[in-house]
């Protein structure tokens, strides 16, 4: 509930700073019409608050948001995170099944980027900055809702394709505040940084 509040707050701040940032750019445009800041109500403006409000939510913390929720849903729906110690036959196996393909994983990771010339090295042959440093997060992500569905499912968690589907899509519906305020803090910063 007290989180259902600061959401609330929150939007209504960013919401606010929104409306002043408009009106703040029309009065000075319009007291100093010399000066380099740009109107949202004038013609330009306009054009520009219609024209690139798709451009202003493309950016790399959208699709983060979305990876990091999915996530978060799929390792909550496990029972991943309330296993404390196994208790049962299925979830000692299906913990060993999990540990089984992170080994995996981890092996791959290492061929792509352990070894000389591997193809995840930038091309100057580092880790860092590189390919494999870009998508480090998503990667994680992955590899978190890879291995949970896998736990939950083999632990007995998930007893249909359907549960499968529905921890991901519960993470994002649980996440679902963060998207409303990345909408409106991302155009907050767009529209600032054209009026200024």
């Amino acid at each position: 509930m007290r989180t259902k509040k600061i959401f609330g707050a929150l939007v209504v701040v960013l919401l606010a700073a929104w409306l002043l940032l408009i009106l703040v750019s029309w009065l000075i445009a319009a007291a100093m019409p010399q000066s380099a800041v740009h109107s949202l109500l004038s013609n330009e403006g306009l054009r520009w608050l219609f024209g690139s409000l798709m451009q202003n939510l493309s950016t790399p913390v959208l699709p983060a948001l979305l990876l990091v929720s999915m996530g978060w849903g799929c390792l909550d729906a496990s029972g991943l995170l309330q296993l404390h110690s196994p208790t049962t036959y299925r979830q000692r196996f299906a913990l060993r099944l999990v540990a089984i393909e992170l080994a995996v994983i981890v092996v791959a990771l290492l061929l792509l980027t352990a070894i000389p010339h591997a193809p995840l090295l930038s091309a100057t042959g580092v880790l860092f900055p590189s390919s494999f440093s870009d998508s480090l997060l998503p990667l994680v992500c992955i590899i978190v809702i890879i291995t949970s569905l896998t736990y939950g499912y083999a632990s007995g968690k998930f007893t249909s394709f359907q549960m499968l589907i529905d921890a991901p899509v519960a993470g994002i519906r649980k996440a679902s505040p963060l998207f409303l305020l990345y909408v409106i803090a991302a155009e907050l910063y767009a529209s600032f940084c054209f009026v200024f």
